[in-house]
């Protein structure tokens, strides 16, 4: 998120609709005073809506005890903490690989009885240059060839890379004869801020393609000589507001990001895979515009059941985007039509069926500072304060925003995110990992009013709201589930094979937290997919899998991917919770391109299930 200029803004904090300014007193720049935040009443939750959802810190013997960061980390500079959920090694057990910066990486393998040991020396993945470090990883097959390959996003002054697997658990760095090989920035104000990365097979031709989207910090720069303009024009230090949040970013993007001369321009793309390990740059020729956003969560999902994976972009300063895959060929951009777009600062991203209607919903985390008369106190040119999003989706490609609706709007500094049964009651849940380290909250000589209202962030708490009924309800204290600090990359991940899911989250300078469920057991069903038809996509990205538990239920349809969160990566497996059932009624599985769904039939239930493409 942006701190570059502070200055008094206004947008409504509990709207469904577009956020709209409103008015609000000027705060002096100088000695002006913070409003309070007005946190909603915690819920007083039964027992029976709890249903004995319980988590418990295991952190501490698990072998995770190393920092993520050497250094203090602040403003822009800490908006990392990623993490990817991996089966490095096929031995059913899920291992971590945390980047770090200012240290080397770890690739923590699961040693099977709850502690994980470091192997990214013996691997060759602690990093090119710990100096800057690194950001978000994905594990996919680029080469089709059997094996997890990775791509490291850079942080700082260095380039992304591209690392392949040699079947035997070594990687190599490959990144120039791949063809993804970008210089890195010229100078480190503008460093490379990749923080989002997913994988998709876009153009159905069987391998998974690259989109990797950077925060472009040529943009907080623009901003910052914009606000500072209009402060000079006005002759006065105080200002009301920058007017609708929105529009006035949109003004600023209108006049062009302006570069030093030589630097490279952005560096977010969409690498087209070519079957053989080698990438081509297809960013234009697909209809991508990146320039003007601040991107960060990319997530590709079918967002308008055409069988085609659409694209979804969070950014800041309202930046956010969907673009609808048009025939496999090209993207176009319906942000403007589709619903979307009334985030002021989206950060992570999920695409799942939220609601539990079947239909790919968009859950959006943002900030907010909830205050008694509904607007933002002193924030930057490009800031909002009016929460997270979630966009409701019709099944076509519609979206209505439903936020406050389904309870969801308030979580404090928003990151990473994870929608799913936790307590194997049949219900999707949802948790946020939440925290921001603004210089001003850190330093006792910073700016009194700027140090008010980011402090309010050093400690937000992860919020975890559990369903009850046509809503959701927070339940994180209730559950367990307490973490306070600088959360930032959360995955959801069952590290004890137990069937229920754990939560690991990652900090932008301190150790991971790994959370352990403990939640009473329940009936439960996790599928994997294996393509044999498709080398380059054999965990079968972009399949919908539809769960019928019993006869006349309602389906959990959901879609294989290992995108959403930020900066996080999960396991393309579809975890699905199922009560007291002994056996599921259905299981539909509707392959890539196939035009017809295969079925299985009273399955049988507590059990990791790897279902085979029948291609007969």
């Amino acid at each position: 998120m942006l701190t570059v200029l502070v200055l008094a803004m206004a947008c409504t904090t509990g709207e469904d609709s577009t956020a709209t300014s409103a008015p609000t007193t000027s705060i002096d720049l100088v000695t002006g005073e913070v409003p309070p935040a007005v946190e909603p009443l915690p819920e007083q939750l039964s027992p029976e809506q709890l249903g004995g959802l319980r988590f418990s810190d295991v952190t501490a013997g698990a072998g995770l005890d190393r920092d993520r960061s050497s250094r203090e980390l602040l403003g822009e500079d800490g908006m990392t903490g990623p993490i990817s959920v991996v089966d490095i090694d096929g031995d059913g057990l899920s291992d971590l690989f945390l980047p770090r910066t200012g240290d080397v990486n770890s690739l923590y393998r699961n040693n099977g009885n709850g502690t994980f040991t470091d192997v990214a020396a013996r691997a060759g993945l602690l990093g090119p240059n710990p100096q800057f470090g690194t950001g978000p990883s994905v594990f996919f097959d680029a080469d089709a060839d059997g094996d997890l390959d990775v791509y490291l996003a850079a942080v700082g002054a260095d380039s992304d890379r591209l690392y392949r697997n040699d079947g035997t658990g070594r990687f190599t760095d490959v990144t120039v004869e791949s063809g993804v090989f970008q210089p890195p920035p010229t100078r480190l104000r503008n460093g490379d801020q990749v923080h989002g990365l997913d994988i998709a097979d876009v153009d159905g031709d069987g391998d998974l393609d690259l989109v990797v989207v950077q925060w472009d910090t040529a943009v907080p720069e623009n901003a910052a000589n914009a606000g500072a303009q209009r402060q000079a024009a006005s002759g006065d230090q105080r200002l009301d507001r920058f007017g609708d949040i929105c529009a006035g970013t949109a003004e600023i993007r209108s006049r062009g990001i302006p570069r030093v001369p030589g630097e490279v321009p952005n560096r977010s793309r969409l690498w087209i895979n070519d079957g053989d390990g080698t990438f081509t740059d297809g960013t234009a020729a697909w209809g991508l515009d990146f320039t003007q956003i601040l991107g960060f969560t990319p997530v590709f999902a079918d967002v308008n059941s055409d069988r085609r994976p659409d694209l979804t972009i969070t950014g800041d300063a309202c930046t956010s985007q969907l673009y609808v895959n048009v025939d496999g060929e090209r993207f176009e951009n319906v942000t403007a039509t589709a619903g979307v777009g009334t985030d002021e600062n989206g950060m992570g991203s999920v695409v799942t069926d939220v609601t539990g209607d079947g239909a790919p919903d968009w859950l959006i985390t943002s900030i907010s500072y909830p205050t008694e008369a509904k607007v933002c106190p002193v924030l930057s040119t490009v800031n909002g304060c009016s929460g997270n999003r979630l966009y409701v989706n019709d099944g076509r490609g519609r979206f209505t925003d439903e936020t406050d609706r389904w309870g969801l709007r308030n979580s404090g500094w928003g990151w990473g995110a994870a929608v799913e049964d936790f307590g194997n009651d049949g219900s999707r849940d949802v948790v946020i990992t939440n925290g921001f380290g603004e210089v001003d909250a850190r330093r006792p000589q910073g700016r009194s009013f700027t140090r008010d209202y980011f402090t309010y962030f050093l400690d937000d708490p992860t919020r975890l709201w559990i369903r009850d009924g046509d809503r959701y309800v927070e339940a994180s204290a209730a559950a367990g589930l307490e973490h306070r600090g600088i959360g930032v990359g959360l995955a959801p991940i069952d590290f004890d094979n137990d069937g229920d899911l754990d939560v690991v989250i990652v900090e932008s300078e301190g150790a991971p937290v790994l959370f352990r469920n403990d939640t009473p057991p329940r009936s439960w069903l996790r599928l994997r997919l294996d393509d044999p038809s498709t080398p380059g996509n054999r965990a079968a990205l972009g399949a919908v899998v539809v769960v019928t538990p019993r006869s006349g239920d309602a389906s959990v349809v959901s879609e294989v991917s290992t995108g959403g969160s930020y900066e996080s990566q999960k396991e393309p497996v579809v975890h699905v919770g199922l009560g007291d059932l002994a056996q599921v009624a259905e299981v539909q599985v509707r392959w890539p391109g196939a035009d017809e769904p295969q079925i299985l039939r009273n399955v049988a239930v507590d059990r990791v299930l790897t279902v085979v493409r029948d291609v007969g």
